[in-house]
């Protein structure tokens, strides 16, 4: 069932040369993180693009298929968790929405009155990692379990202690 079919999106694609299931998944990040021009009250329009947020899950995905287990590629159609994968794409917007206020954060005073731009980099950092290490524990307990479920129907990933202890399976 797709995401449109719960009334939440429009079947209309903000990245017209994304597919339908990357569109719906920008939008269920930029839905999370509330990023929208009547929500942001102090800068005009969104603050990451939909492009941004794309990179951000696409990033995520890469993030799963290179940390072992190896247990074989997925993409945005097959991901076995789209909550993980909603969190981590906003965990890697953030990172890059802090990258931009810690380059762009100026502090001055005049007159007695000091002022900052862009200086929300440390609340940001405490975001990232309240998500991050949610995430890495999620993904741990994720893969194991498919490891475990592959195993048992005869795939998976094999553990160091096959090859040290030799093979129990009957041939």
């Amino acid at each position: 069932m797709s995401l449109a079919s719960y009334g939440l999106f429009s079947s209309e694609t903000s990245i017209p040369a994304a597919s339908k299931r990357m569109n719906e998944m920008v939008a269920v990040v930029r839905l999370y993180m509330r990023d929208f021009p009547e929500l942001n009250r102090l800068i005009a329009g969104e603050e990451t693009s939909d492009r941004m947020i794309a990179w951000a899950i696409i990033d995520a995905i890469d993030d799963w298929n290179s940390t072992p287990p190896f247990l074989g590629a997925v993409g945005i159609s097959n991901f076995p968790s789209m909550s993980w994968l909603r969190e981590a794409a906003v965990m890697r917007t953030l990172e890059s929405v802090g990258l931009l206020q810690t380059r762009n954060q100026l502090s001055f005073s005049d007159g007695g009155i000091s002022v900052s731009v862009s200086d929300k980099a440390p609340l940001l950092m405490n975001w990232i990692q309240l998500f991050q290490g949610r995430l890495e524990q999620k993904k741990a307990q994720m893969k194991a379990s498919i490891n475990i479920e592959q195993a048992m129907s005869g795939g998976g990933a094999l553990s160091e202690y096959f090859l040290v202890n030799g093979t129990y399976l009957s041939w």
